[in-house]
């Protein structure tokens, strides 16, 4: 390596000396010589300022003192990264914070050597023996520079620098620079020099969005700081003092002979060998193979979002995207990209049933937490930008007699062999005057079927009369109690959104409420069916374990026993006609996609009138899964006879087996809880709830 003094980069300056940092290099010539009278002035005002403001009891100095900044201020946290990570505390998610902003703290001692020597080297080679200011460094810079004819060395130490960073900010003036000498002198007087030195090279900026040294290590070379090597330290060291200019991914050649000064630098200070500093320039860190732009990869968009926006309800933005967090949450990797690829890869194969979306929840039932969230299968097509999982609410079609059956089976009206007949009827609902016909998917009316076989063959006309015979409002009771809570669409707002609630009256509500004539989620049906899945204990769903910020514990969620919602009796009925194959045989087929072979599991599907929604919502006893279907925009219809066992099935389905599969669970079951009562009716066992009977 040839370090040649006489084609070094300089900064060009402005009219009053100071140099223009954001401006193009010039190549210094023997010729141009600059005026020195500006290094002079600030020679003479540091000498002036340092000499008072060693005599701390100097009336001029405390008068000066007392206008400012606190010095200890020095020390308050700069905005930090906040990181979210899922369950394992290793996978990252997401790097949240502001545009063209990028830190994150680390120790000294997390920083190894070289990049600390790289920057003590060239930024301020007497740090660990000047008092905070340098004279002889001032001395050595103005000459230098005068020599030059431009400013090549700069005079002001690490603690200066830092005492600008944080403190008095870098506004060109005499007042300012006395400002900073002062605080400087004091700053030394309080505090370490590896203190000093691991906040400034925590707040110095390295362009490209990286602030500190862990960002600039991890956006320039993908390495943590301790890490990096000799090559990577220098030019990562010679960004410092120019950040435009010196900037590898703008100015190569400029950011190449910074090095070469700062590798010059480090063998004056005898940090490093000639030879191992020819080794260091030589090494390739040209981009974009071995040198990177700054990137935000997020995994699991929807459910980072989904996490975003309850950090920004409890901490606000700012805190959210500046605070330095560390969020652990409760999604777990391997299930969400089984998820991904397989809403991804079956929407795209139905892509000639008109069929552009798809979303995917997974709970684990026994916690509540959320292991899987799918917001959209395509993230180009129209609603790819949203987390359909959770919002807006759609018609979940057949999917809503689960709490209509629930309800039925609760009000030991019905049991699960109660006789329904399927003929058709009208309705006229007493307080609006609506006419209700409610008509089965297949046109075609049944005869009498059991309780159990209406629902396992969702069959509506039967459905319609069960929640007709518990009430409507009965059926709204349940799926509020069960964290379902239907929506109801109020028009929509200035931006053609719709506009939802869910604590409507429940004299409100029609018959069109078991076949799904009001929204709902992904989500909340996950949620729903997850009180089946625990035999009646509401668990509310959570997606954040554990936050914390530097050594401080923010949050950490506490394991709730869940809240008692049904009579175990009546879940475990439900459980029984929602997991029998031969109560859906008639519509299905047996062993179709809604068993799984050699487990026992309790499904139900659902599909929307006109083909816009298809459902199917699942569960074991520490699985839930809740699919959906369709295209983000409502008016925009599947194909004929898209129903959900053409879409959502082929989601639900191969999920949870692979889920299970990586979960090391097999078939697994509930045990009968006391107090039923047992009897084969025509030739079946049932269960029945005590009063009721075959």
């Amino acid at each position: 390596m040839t370090l040649n003094h006489n084609d070094q980069i300089v900064w060009p300056r402005r009219p009053n000396g100071m140099r223009r940092r954001a401006s193009a290099p010039q190549i210094l010539t023997k010729g141009r010589v600059a005026r020195p009278a500006g290094w002079l002035v600030r020679l003479i005002v540091l000498v002036v300022v340092a000499v008072p403001s060693l005599i701390i009891t100097s009336p001029g100095y405390v008068a000066f003192a007392d206008k400012l900044p606190d010095p200890s201020q020095v020390t308050s946290t700069v905005p930090e990264d906040t990181l979210i990570y899922a369950a394992d505390n290793k996978t990252l998610l997401a790097d949240l914070h502001p545009p063209g902003y990028q830190n994150y703290y680390e120790s000294l001692s997390d920083m190894g050597t070289l990049l600390p020597e790289a920057v003590i080297s060239i930024e301020d080679r007497n740090f660990y023996n000047e008092p905070g200011v340098d004279p002889q460094g001032i001395v050595r810079a103005s000459m230098v520079n005068w020599q030059a004819g431009s400013t090549v060395e700069g005079a002001s130490t690490i603690t200066q620098q830092l005492v600008k960073l944080r403190l008095v900010g870098n506004q060109t003036s005499i007042d300012r620079k006395m400002r900073e000498a002062l605080l400087s002198f004091e700053i030394e007087r309080r505090y370490t020099k590896p203190q000093i030195l691991e906040w400034y090279l925590n707040s110095v900026f390295f362009a490209n969005t990286a602030w500190g040294s862990a960002a600039a290590s991890k956006i320039y070379f993908h390495k943590q700081t301790k890490d990096v090597d000799l090559a990577q330290a220098s030019m990562l060291a010679g960004i410092i003092r120019g950040p435009t200019i010196y900037n590898p991914l703008v100015n190569w050649t400029s950011a190449k002979n910074r090095q070469k000064i700062v590798l010059e630098a480090m063998i004056r200070d005898g940090k490093v060998t000639a030879a191992d500093a020819a080794n260091a320039f030589a090494e390739d860190l040209s981009p974009p193979t071995h040198l990177f732009r700054p990137s935000n990869t997020i995994v699991a968009p929807a459910f980072v979002s989904y996490v975003t926006s309850q950090l920004i309800a409890q901490f606000g933005k700012e805190m959210t995207y500046s605070g330095g967090m560390r969020v652990v949450t409760t999604l777990n990797p391997a299930l969400q990209q089984i998820g991904q690829n397989v809403v991804s890869g079956v929407i795209q194969s139905l892509r000639y049933r008109n069929v552009t979306q798809g979303a995917l929840v997974a709970l684990d039932p026994t916690t509540g937490a959320i292991i899987t969230m799918i917001g959209s299968a395509n993230p180009n097509e129209y609603g790819g930008q949203y987390n359909l999982a959770v919002w807006p609410p759609r018609n979940p079609g057949s999917s809503m007699k689960i709490f209509t059956y629930t309800a039925a089976i609760a009000s030991g009206k019905y049991t699960m062999t109660t006789p329904v007949v399927d003929s058709r009827f009208t309705y006229r609902d007493p307080m609006s005057g609506e006419v209700y016909s409610p008509v089965n998917y297949d046109g075609r009316t049944h005869g009498t079927c059991q309780l159990q076989a209406c629902m396992g063959n969702s069959l509506n006309i039967p459905a319609v009369k069960v929640e007709l015979g518990v009430g409507v409002s009965s059926v709204v009771q349940m799926a509020r109690l069960m964290g379902a809570p239907p929506y109801q669409l109020h028009g929509t707002d200035q931006n053609g959104f719709g506009i939802y609630t869910n604590d409507d009256p429940l004299n409100t509500f029609g018959p069109s409420l078991t076949l799904g004539g009001y929204g709902e989620t992904p989500l909340q049906m996950a949620t729903g069916a997850s009180v089946l899945a625990t035999q009646g204990t509401l668990r509310t769903p959570y997606a954040i374990t554990l936050i914390t910020r530097g050594d401080h514990l923010l949050f950490v969620h506490t394991a709730s026993p869940g809240k008692p919602i049904l009579d175990p009796r009546t879940a475990f009925i439900m459980e029984q006609i929602m997991s029998n194959d031969n109560n859906r045989a008639m519509i299905f087929g047996r062993n179709s996609l809604l068993t799984l072979p050699g487990r026992h599991v309790g499904v139900k599907t659902g599909t929307s009138d006109s083909f816009a929604d298809a459902w199917t919502v699942g569960y074991t006893p520490h699985l839930v899964v809740a699919v959906w279907g369709g295209n983000a925009n409502w008016n925009m219809k599947m194909t004929k006879n898209s129903d959900s066992y053409f879409v959502a099935a082929p989601m639900w389905h191969p999920f949870m087996q692979q889920a299970l599969d990586y979960m090391g669970i097999g078939d697994e079951w509930y045990s009968e809880p006391a107090g039923l009562i047992n009897q084969n009716c025509h030739g079946q066992p049932a269960y029945y709830l005590p009063g009721t009977h075959c």
